[in-house]
């Protein structure tokens, strides 16, 4: 028999040597493709509205200004997707230069767990803080918005009303 046959030998358990591990990348990457693709779906959303106006008139027809309208519109975030390719890089570094093979393991597991935390946190923290955005402030002169700055991205257009 030569040497790699004998490489290739199953264990006992009918498996080859290191399938365990492999099988765990295996999952960490699903994980991972899964994480990413819910946060991206689920990280949209937009609001809109324009401040004033009654039946046909602006509310400030006195001035003979248009209110501002307003566009909202929240979306995902390039930096947590990678990060949650970072981690799996990382994670899979680590595994190379594992001690024994539930060290191993054990690096795998938490790298899922951390992904799957980075990217639900993430969605939750952006979906949270943008329905909590005061737009009521944008109907004024000047103001300040917080957006959920590494959890999402959200761009914001004002334009004046159509005139009816």
């Amino acid at each position: 028999m030569s040497h790699s046959q004998t490489a290739l030998q199953e264990t006992a358990s009918g498996y080859l040597p290191g399938s365990a591990i492999i099988a765990r990348i295996r999952r960490l990457a699903v994980i991972a493709v899964i994480a990413g693709v819910t946060y991206s779906t689920l990280t949209q959303a937009s609001r809109g509205g324009c401040a004033g106006g009654a039946e046909g008139a602006y509310a400030d027809a006195a001035t003979g200004d248009a209110p501002q309208c307003y566009q909202l519109t929240m979306h995902a975030n390039p930096l947590v997707v990678v990060a949650i390719a970072l981690i799996v890089v990382f994670a899979i570094g680590r595994v190379l230069r594992a001690e024994s093979i539930s060290g191993a393991l054990r690096t795998l597991d938490r790298a899922g767990y951390l992904v799957m935390a980075i990217a639900g946190v993430s969605l939750i923290v952006a979906q949270v803080w943008f329905a909590l955005i005061p737009v009521h402030v944008l109907e004024s002169e000047s103001f300040t918005l917080y957006y959920p700055a590494p959890f999402a991205m959200v761009d914001l257009q004002l334009a004046p009303t159509a005139i009816p």
